[in-house]
This record gives C-alpha cells, structure tokens and sequence, in this order.
C-alpha cells in the first residue's frame, strides 16, 4: 500500500529533509555536505514542535536537496508517459504532499537521535553516501546523490540494502494498475490521503 511505502521512506529520509535555512552552494557541490547539512538540520529542527511549521520546512528542503523532479516520476515509473499534462501536475502536487504529511507526522520519533557520515563512493549514477542514524536502534542509509546543475540532489536512498524508490514504485503502480492502468484513481487516493492530514489543494 501507498500509505506503508510512505510511511517507511518518511522514517529514513526525516534524517535528511527536515530543517533551516538554505544551504551554500559550495555544500551543494560536495555530495557528503549535503547528506551532512541534512542530517544536522533534521536534528535542529527536533525542537519545533508546530505541525504547520515542521510542514513548511519539510516541503522547503525537499525541494532544495532533492531532485523532486526525478523522485516523483520515479515514483509513477513508465505510467507518467501515459499520463496528461493536467494529470502530471495534479500528481506533482499530491505526491509533494503526501510526503510533507508523512515527514512531519514522524518528526517525533527522532527526538534525541544524532547523525553521522560515515563516506562516500562513485556510483553509476553519481555517489553513494553513507551515513548512520545513531538513535536508540543505529541504522545505516545509503544516499544516491547525482550532479545536476544546481550541485547534487538526492535521488534515492538505500536503508539496510532496501533500495526505497524501488519500494515506493511498487507500492504506488500497484494502485493504478488494481484501477486497469488509470491515473485519476491514484489521485483520488491521495488527495483523500492527503485531505485527512489537513493539507487541501
């Protein structure tokens, strides 16, 4: 389901999504700045304990350190070629969204974690970085960086050797394809998602 996917990708990428204020663009250029500015500002923003300004922060640096763009089509995989201009926009927005609530919802849970680097190494598609989330269980994450024009952007993240985009691929074509390979049906869910965690558009 859409809703355990999520809610997975949330609990790893909280370590890096949430935070302050924008990053240089020397960090940009360095993969392991960017995972560590990540981790540091995920662990600064521990003391905002408002929902709507967790959600502001979150949506600001998913936006900043991400490639969103890459993210969200990865997500829908070969139906984003099926889908109109319209659709592509309306899904942009709900998966944003969707992951914003998720973020802010499991905020919480990291209260007293702390966020190491641990290295990074070429990749195919750029670099892997390394990190530790030493909570009260320690847990590995591998961050795929690639080099776009604005520095690195994280495409995708690897918790324990579970590859989550490919999680989170499976999760949301398993609802088009249960609705005969329709979009509106995936947007429907998640605008349903979505609305019940305050978030209306």
């Amino acid at each position: 389901m859409i809703q355990r996917s999520l809610l997975l990708s949330a609990f790893v990428l909280l370590a890096g999504v949430i935070g302050g204020a924008q990053g240089s663009v020397a960090a940009a250029d360095d993969p392991t700045s960017v995972v560590g500015d990540l981790g540091t500002r995920a662990l600064a923003a521990m003391r905002y304990g408002d929902t709507t300004v967790a959600q502001a922060r979150i949506r600001q640096l998913f936006r900043q350190y991400f490639d969103t763009e890459a993210c969200t089509r990865s997500a829908l995989g070969s139906y984003w070629q099926n889908t109109t201009t319209r659709q592509r926009q309306e899904y942009t927005h709900r998966y944003e969204d969707y992951i914003v609530i998720m973020y802010s919802t499991l905020l919480r849970h990291f209260g007293g974690a702390s966020f190491t680097v641990l290295g990074s190494q070429p990749d195919k598609e750029g670099v892997i970085v390394t990190s530790r989330i030493n909570g009260i269980v320690p847990m590995l994450v591998d961050w795929q960086l690639t080099p776009t024009n604005e520095g690195y952007k994280v495409t995708n993240l690897f918790v324990s050797g579970i590859n989550m985009a490919s999680l989170q691929n499976s999760d949301i074509i398993s609802v088009v394809q249960r609705n005969s390979g329709q979009i509106q049906p995936l947007l429907a869910t998640l605008r349903e998602k979505n609305a019940s965690n305050g978030i209306l558009r």
